[in-house]
């Protein structure tokens, strides 16, 4: 528990409550280790008292004109307050269970965040009951909300420089959460109540932005759709991850991925092996392993990206015309498919998709 709670917070609540009742105080763990204190005048026997205090069954007890008290959370001993009797018995027990439930108070603040993302990160994992999901929101004390969950992979493990580039730019505390699932993948569980539909695309690609400016490392981003309530992240945060998954597979190029807008790649992304290789034994042939080279590739997209349109594509590579013809003429007799025309490149855009997951496929067979 000490790691959880600040020493320093202990040390300044002690302090605080000295000098408003001017009686000392000595905290000590569960196991009669002593945590703070705000006088170094401590008798042996107390030290003793304090480990017998904490194996019996009592609740308070006078040793030595010092008082002492359980500090409890959920029936569990967290630590131990000593605090020296002033002029009274009765008015000194009342500062000492006063200063008794500040320190259990603040235990509390040191659980909850803890506590809170534990239970997000279950539900993310599907680890928690749906109808278990609302009392728990109500022990935890979370608020409802409409959360969008965007996944977040990093290129390499993540350090504290993103983890604060999150924190103070993108989560709102009380609304939003920032879950860690592993070294590289993080989720943005992000309250997006007011935010236009439009938006969530955007928000996600400044989220990228500033990831890759502050912390110097690459992102990709998944989302899907919007969650009402905590009880349905786990199926947003499944096809969110799936989003995540699929763009990287098929669409490389880009860093944002939503689950609604995956177009062929989702079906291609369910097509077993089989078929898969008897589509590409149809469509290319013996082709179906061929590999091209960068320029033929960069010519290739760009004329996608130019909806077919020769001319403009050759403009945007500053070659003449007639050596943009040249080299699809190139890729005709080697594939033995024009994709000049719309139907032969659908086929050619389409069976380099299925090329792509059937490599994945197979990487993922390997031993």
């Amino acid at each position: 528990m000490e790691q959880r709670l600040s020493i320093k917070k202990i040390e300044h609540s002690l302090e605080e409550m000295k000098e408003i009742s001017k009686m000392d105080f000595l905290l000590f763990s569960d196991g009669g280790k002593m945590i703070a204190a705000t006088t170094k005048q401590i008798d042996v026997e107390i030290l003793n008292s304090v480990r017998l205090f904490a194996d019996s069954l009592a609740e308070s007890q006078v040793v030595r004109n010092w008082l002492f008290f359980r500090v409890e959370d959920n029936g569990e001993l967290e630590y131990i307050l000593l605090c020296s009797q002033g002029s009274g018995v009765e008015s000194s027990y009342i500062v000492g269970q006063m200063a008794a439930c500040q320190i259990r108070n603040l235990v509390r603040a040191a659980h909850e965040p803890v506590d809170k993302i534990h239970f997000l990160r279950q539900i993310l994992n599907g680890e928690i009951p749906e109808n278990r999901i609302e009392e728990r929101v109500h022990q935890l004390h979370l608020k409802n909300g409409k959360f969008m969950i965007y996944v977040i992979r990093l290129a390499k493990d993540h350090d504290i420089t993103v983890l604060e580039t999150l924190k103070h730019l993108f989560v709102i505390p009380q609304s939003d959460f920032l879950v860690e699932m592993d070294s590289t993948k993080l989720v943005l569980i992000k309250n997006v109540r007011g935010i236009e539909k439009e938006q969530y695309e955007k928000y996600a690609e400044t989220i990228v932005d500033n990831l890759q400016a502050e912390a110097m490392t690459n992102v990709w981003i998944g989302y899907a759709d919007v969650s009402e309530g905590f009880t349905k992240l786990n199926l947003s945060y499944q096809n969110a991850s799936l989003a995540l998954k699929i763009g990287n597979i098929f669409y490389g190029e880009e860093n944002v991925f939503c689950y609604s807008r995956l177009g062929i790649g989702r079906l291609v992304y369910q097509l077993p092996l089989e078929l898969c290789e008897m589509f590409l034994k149809e469509v290319l042939g013996e082709n179906a392993e061929t590999t091209f080279d960068d320029e033929t590739l960069v010519t290739i997209n760009q004329l996608f990206d130019n909806n077919l349109n020769i001319s403009e594509t050759a403009r945007q590579l500053y070659i003449h015309r007639n050596t943009l013809v040249y080299r699809l003429e190139r890729i005709e007799k080697k594939l033995g498919l024009d994709i000049r025309s719309f139907e032969d490149a659908m086929l050619f855009k389409i069976a380099m998709m299925v090329r792509t997951h059937v490599a994945e496929l197979r990487r993922n067979q390997r031993p």
